[in-house]
């Protein structure tokens, strides 16, 4: 892990032992970073031009879940553009408003996508594709353990299940008289 000043590079690959040319290095779409207490995703090139955001700064007290989630198209609802299947199109880059909110998409063919929830920011959702995306998410969880104390993504931190408000008109709770009578 290369820690400097506070900084924590989170997306940078490190071959293991006998990895080194083996196949073909993933395109690299985003850079994390952990720094204090956030995470900062950096785009290079022309899709920080696409994208029109070169940097993108999340609290890490707001971070829900954090998962690497290769079929993160088919998972986040993105509005009209949901009518195709997640698999067609080869690229999907900049913000995007959809039923769930607001959401910021920096992937390819997104093999080595992270998704990231978040609460209280403008986007709900943000879905990166780095070079190494189990490195990236474990030392994410680490940091905003660290930061709050809880672990994104387990079963407490699940949102809450919908529940149905009662009817207004008509409705009568169990034990209530029938008739209106005390």
């Amino acid at each position: 892990m290369g820690e400097v000043a506070g900084r924590l590079e989170v997306s940078v690959p490190h071959p293991g032992p006998g990895e080194v040319g083996l196949g073909k290095a993933p395109w690299v779409w985003a850079r994390c970073q952990v720094e204090d207490d956030e995470v900062v995703v950096r785009l290079g090139g022309w899709r920080r031009v696409l994208a029109t955001r070169a940097t993108l700064r999340l609290p890490l007290a707001s971070i829900v879940r954090v998962a690497h989630d290769p079929l993160a198209r088919a998972h986040v609802r993105s509005g009209l553009r949901n009518w195709k299947r997640h698999g067609q199109g080869m690229w999907r880059l900049g913000i995007y408003h959809g039923i769930d909110g607001w959401s910021f998409w920096s992937i390819g063919v997104g093999r080595n996508a992270v998704l990231m929830e978040c609460s209280g920011e403008r986007f709900r959702y943000v879905v990166v594709e780095v070079a190494d995306p189990a490195r990236t998410v474990e030392e994410i969880r680490t940091a905003v353990t660290r930061v709050t104390s809880r672990v994104p993504g387990s079963r407490d931190d699940s949102p809450p299940s919908a529940r149905r408000l009662p009817r207004t008109r008509g409705h009568r709770e169990p034990g209530d008289a029938a008739g209106g009578e005390e």
